[in-house]
């Protein structure tokens, strides 16, 4: 969507005097050297023209600000909050953490900031600890561990694939069989070896050693990152066309979530006689607790068996959390029937408008969403001067206006909380009586800096022209552009890449940014994840991508 800058009068003269002259030779090169009233009528003329085009330019702005404000009526920026995963000990058998749970980190210098850290949704954690995990390869068994990875390596097992391999699991855990349902197990480890867990069969354990074929599973099959996360049974809003896959598309294939027909069978028992006796045969030390909880995985066909043996760990007591806190504004009205609130923070800050409630309980949604519920209010959004105001318009009601409005939102910091390492968020704002220990796994990334008005701009125009589908080389550069803020410029051409199972045709995108926008390898790696899957939801079906970064 281009932006019409409109003509001046002597922009207008002077193009009026030099066709005049191609018309007419005779007429002066100098238009001061023009007839005086030939002059004095065409910069009348040049005036008029010019007011034309500064109205066309006025008429043009409105009609683009409310066709923006139609896609995107919310007027937010859409900052993309960093996220990590964080492992805590459950003191209870099984505890809730609700998203106001806080963590935070303060980095340790003078005038460090603080980042905190808050959980999308109530997470359920189980205090159930992986005792024992086997690979069963062929006609051979090894005992894993994710403490001491050559351990396992030098038995050095058959990792030729073949149809019967499987993964032997035994847990620990002593609350009710309730709780299990619905559990979510987090998935640590090679890349190559979750994709096989998760695409793996999971039959679950009994009371009698063996396992009930007619509870299986498959996690990939299942519950995905986007049913994962919903508020109110609606995926995340992430801003424009970004989806949740897209954003935490590293964790793919770490988490798998226990279906209640899975739950409601599984039982604590002994190992199986077939892995008994493999465990004799090869000398293995037999688990010494009683009454284990096991699963046993029928691992996929594909995939690479030695990638199994590298450090493997399966959590129920994880789970993510991004770079958020919530903050509350309360304004009085003073009985007046139209109340503007403002929100004090930059735009590019908020991550999202949590609730609007004033003194009576009576709740408000923006209204691009109010449906038939004549129970809950409205208010409108202005973006301005930076700031995200909202107005409450009173005057259409009998009664008397709220005394009091108050605004639930939150904020992030943005890329600058990008790079803390693993180990590092430790700490909790206010104490959770079930949790008695919390340390972060993984390093914090995934910060995305909020849209700029030419981003907003531009997605806008491709949404109209393409119908939310990129098909030519201009077209992906444009949905690429409105990723990320921090891109500069995109090129695309033909190529081909490499596969497991030979080479393709492929789109090259190649991305230029600026080095000094990115703290480490790690992210840029995560950009290129990001963009390669965002890309394909775009394109038609089986247009592959092969995204570089190239840093400048």
């Amino acid at each position: 969507m281009d932006t019409h800058e409109p003509r001046s009068a002597d922009t207008i003269f002077a193009q009026m005097h030099r066709e005049l002259r191609a018309f007419n030779p005779e007429v002066p090169e100098s238009s001061e050297r023009m007839d005086p009233i030939l002059r004095i009528l065409l910069q009348m003329y040049a005036n008029q023209l010019a007011n034309i085009d500064r109205k066309v330019g006025s008429t043009w702005e409105v009609a683009k600000a409310s066709l923006i404000r139609s896609l995107a009526p919310e007027c937010r920026r859409w900052p993309v909050p960093a996220f990590t995963v964080m492992k805590c000990q459950p003191s209870d058998p099984a505890v809730e953490v609700d998203p106001h749970t806080r963590f935070f980190h303060k980095e340790k210098r003078e005038g460090g900031q603080t980042f905190f850290f808050s959980p999308l949704r109530t997470e359920k954690l189980l205090k159930a600890l992986v005792k024992h995990v086997y690979l069963k390869s062929g006609d051979k068994l090894v005992k894993l561990s994710s403490d001491s990875p050559s351990q396992a390596a030098s038995a050095q097992p058959d990792t030729t694939n073949g149809g019967n391999d499987q993964l032997f699991i035994a847990i620990e855990y002593d609350g009710p069989s309730a709780h299990l349902s619905k559990a979510v197990a987090f998935l640590n480890g090679d890349p190559a070896a979750l994709k096989q867990i998760r695409w793996g069969r999971w039959y679950p354990g009994t009371h009698f050693g063996s396992f009930y074929e007619d509870s299986s599973f498959c996690p990939g099959l299942g519950c995905t990152l986007e049913e994962l996360y919903q508020t109110n049974g609606n995926a995340l809003d992430w801003g424009g066309l970004r989806s949740t896959a897209d954003l935490f598309q590293p964790l793919a294939d770490s988490f798998a979530v226990l279906p209640e027909e899975f739950s409601t069978t599984w039982d604590a028992g002994p190992p199986s006689e077939t892995l008994a006796s493999l465990i004799a045969k090869y000398g293995i030390e037999p688990p010494t607790e009683d009454n284990l909880w096991w699963i046993r995985i029928d691992l996929p066909p594909g995939g690479d068996r030695a990638k199994l043996l590298e450090p493997l760990g399966i959590h129920f007591d994880c789970f993510v959390v991004v770079n958020k806190t919530e903050q509350t504004s309360f304004k009085h009205t003073g009985g007046s029937r139209l109340v503007e609130l403002e929100l004090p923070e930059s735009i590019s800050t908020i991550f999202e408008v949590t609730s609007v409630i004033d003194s009576n309980n009576r709740e408000y949604v923006p209204t691009h969403e109010v449906l038939s519920d004549r129970e809950l209010g409205h208010y409108s959004l202005e973006e301005r001067s930076d700031r995200l105001a909202l107005w409450f318009d009173f005057t259409t009601q009998i009664d008397n206006p709220p005394d009091a409005i108050k605004v639930a939102y939150t904020i992030t910091a943005g890329v600058e909380a990008n790079g803390i390492s693993a180990g590092s968020i430790t700490e909790l704002y206010e104490n959770h009586p079930g949790i008695d220990e919390a340390l972060n796994i993984i390093s914090v990334s995934g910060a995305i800096p909020a849209k700029t008005e030419e981003q907003v701009i531009s997605e806008a125009s491709s949404r109209l022209r393409s119908r939310d589908r990129a098909l030519t080389f201009d077209e992906i550069a444009k949905w690429t552009k409105s990723f990320d803020p921090r891109i500069q410029n995109v090129t695309c051409h033909n190529g081909v890449q490499r596969f497991e199972r030979g080479v393709r045709r492929c789109i090259v995108v190649t991305v230029a940014a600026n080095k000094d926008d990115f703290h480490s390898d790690e992210e840029t790696g995560l950009l290129e994840h990001r963009l390669a899957s965002f890309l394909k939801a775009r394109t038609p079906v089986n247009t592959q991508f092969a995204v570089e970064i190239d840093l400048r």
